[in-house]
């Protein structure tokens, strides 16, 4: 008995030889360890829905373990399974990323060796600047910014330079600016979300070198200290080439003294996709017959910094610029549409007019022209006067409303029948603060609340923002919209096309028929659009 039960022992000690359990540890470690190490930490830096990722990476950890330690198939079978799930797992989440609009164009991850290799040669360069205390790389038309050494002034400036775009960086700023104030302090201000909020004050001497140091990386005249100028610099957020953001900075005296502002990345500002404008169904259809009439002027008016080039741009984008003429007038373009031919208007030019520049581009029979502002009324003519018949004009100007659009129009061609024979269509918007996704909060509306808000009785949820998550039972600040409770912006729209009837109604200055005839034809106006994104949330 003593013999047969050692023989049975010995037997169940070589059932599983000892290397594969080890085998199988090893590649579920190696899993783990990028999953929390890489992984979880990105999510978080790019607010990549972490919580959900990391309930699929345990899911898919813990499936993948029990192919080997549930002892149900053959190890042969068990460990390739293994391997396909857990690696499976890695390259969802890399390719989910690297789709991702919230991760940076320059940080994008790539499978090409030669840029690892550039990345690790970044990071050697990124932690000598950290030695040094500092950061970020600065760099203009020569080249990259000098780290100024320790204990001079220089140092200190760049430190401050630095602590400024970092905090612009961490609330998600598309705008900072750097303005003189009273008793010669400066301050600094955050556009987010459309929204603009105070950052720290400095001296004026803090200010000013500041502002020189800016000027000096573009490559701008520091001296100079009362003209506009404008240039291009390329700031390095951590230090490594790769993650270089294109930066417009723009100078220019005040009574008060000099004010920056710097635009991130200006170009990624105004190429949103038409679809993801806020755009209602309806609205997108009654866009795409503007589009497709390609005659006579629309006009797109929104109030200043509300959308108005993002969407000038998408209409632009509508027309083949390979296969017709499609061109715009600018003074400062904010973008490159690919075979669009941007002309600028340079305003410093002796004897040059806006209206002349206009009235240039429209008599050499172009297909479309982008008119991106309204500066005067002599714009307003030249473009009444345009062949409307084998050329479409869309035409920027600042208006609230499209009624208001369609009246400053008219006033400035200063005839009301010419005006109205030369309008298409109009567009007017508005940007509203979009809530968080990740912390909004949902409650019954009241029936006080739907009557003021003008919606149905059959409304029975609506959302307010929040700032705060529930984590582990504890309310926390939302880790993607910084407690503010709101992330990005969306358009309300009022998308009008204009045939007969309401041309007859604008040329008699019947504003109060035209709104009644948008009305009949059920076309949304910016409110009432505005209320049906609140319905959905």
């Amino acid at each position: 008995m003593t013999t047969y039960t050692t023989t049975l022992a010995m037997d169940g000690l070589v059932l599983v030889s000892w290397w594969k359990p080890l085998l199988a540890l090893l590649l579920l470690g190696g899993w783990a360890w990028v999953v929390s190490t890489i992984y979880d930490k990105d999510a978080a830096r790019f607010y990549l829905k972490r919580r959900g990722w990391n309930l699929a990476h345990v899911a898919v950890g813990t499936i993948a373990a029990a192919c080997v330690f549930a002892g149900v198939l053959p190890f042969a079978v068990a460990l390739p399974a293994m391997a396909v799930l857990l690696i499976g797992d890695l390259i969802a989440y890399f390719i989910f990323r690297n789709k991702s609009d919230l991760v940076p164009e320059g940080v994008k991850w790539s499978t090409n060796p030669m840029d690892w290799v550039k990345v690790k040669k970044q990071a050697k360069s990124k932690k000598a600047k950290q030695a040094k205390g500092l950061a970020m790389a600065f760099r203009g038309p020569k080249g990259e910014v000098a780290s100024p050494e320790r204990e001079t002034p220089e140092f200190e400036t760049r430190l401050l330079v630095e602590d400024i775009v970092r905090k612009g960086v961490d609330v998600r700023a598309s705008q900072i600016e750097v303005l003189p104030g009273k008793e010669g302090i400066y301050g600094v201000m955050y556009t987010v979300d459309g929204v603009r909020q105070a950052g720290q004050q400095m001296s004026g001497q803090q200010g000013a070198a500041v502002i020189d140091f800016f000027k000096s990386a573009c490559g701008l005249d520091v001296n100079d200290r009362r003209r506009r100028l404008q240039a291009e610099l390329k700031i390095g957020f951590g230090g490594a080439a790769a993650t270089f953001t294109p930066t417009r900075i723009t100078t220019m005296g005040t009574s008060a003294g000099q004010r920056l502002t710097m635009l991130i990345d200006p170009s990624k500002q105004v190429t949103i996709k038409i679809e993801d404008l806020g755009l209602l169904p309806s609205q997108m259809n009654e866009l795409k017959k503007i589009v497709e009439d390609r005659k006579g002027a629309v006009l797109i008016s929104a109030p200043p910094d509300n959308g108005r080039t993002t969407t000038l741009y998408n209409m632009l984008r509508q027309h083949d610029a390979y296969t017709s003429n499609v061109q715009t007038v600018e003074t400062d373009p904010q973008s490159v549409i690919e075979g669009v031919r941007q002309n600028l208007f340079d305003p410093q030019v002796d004897g040059a007019e806006y209206s002349t520049t206009v009235r240039s581009i429209l008599r050499r029979d172009p297909d479309a022209v982008g008119v991106a502002e309204m500066p005067d009324e002599n714009t307003a003519k030249e473009v009444a006067r345009a062949d409307h018949d084998h050329t479409r004009v869309y035409l920027g100007m600042s208006a609230d409303s499209p009624l208001t659009a369609i009246q400053l129009y008219a006033r400035a061609v200063g005839d009301q029948a010419k005006a109205a024979d030369s309008l298409h269509g109009v567009i007017a918007q508005k940007l509203a603060r979009r809530l968080c996704s990740n912390c909004k909060a949902p409650f019954p509306p009241t029936p006080d609340i739907l009557k003021k808000l003008g919606l149905p009785p059959e409304v029975k949820q609506l959302h307010r923002r929040s700032g705060q998550v529930m984590v582990r039972d504890k309310q926390q600040t939302c880790p993607m919209c910084g407690g503010s409770g709101y992330f990005g912006q969306v358009g309300f729209f009022a998308v009008h096309s204009i045939g007969p009837d309401e041309q007859k109604l604008i040329a008699a200055n019947d504003m109060t028929g035209l709104r009644n005839l948008f009305r009949q034809k059920k076309q949304p106006s910016i409110q009432s659009a505005g209320l049906q994104h609140v319905v959905l949330g």
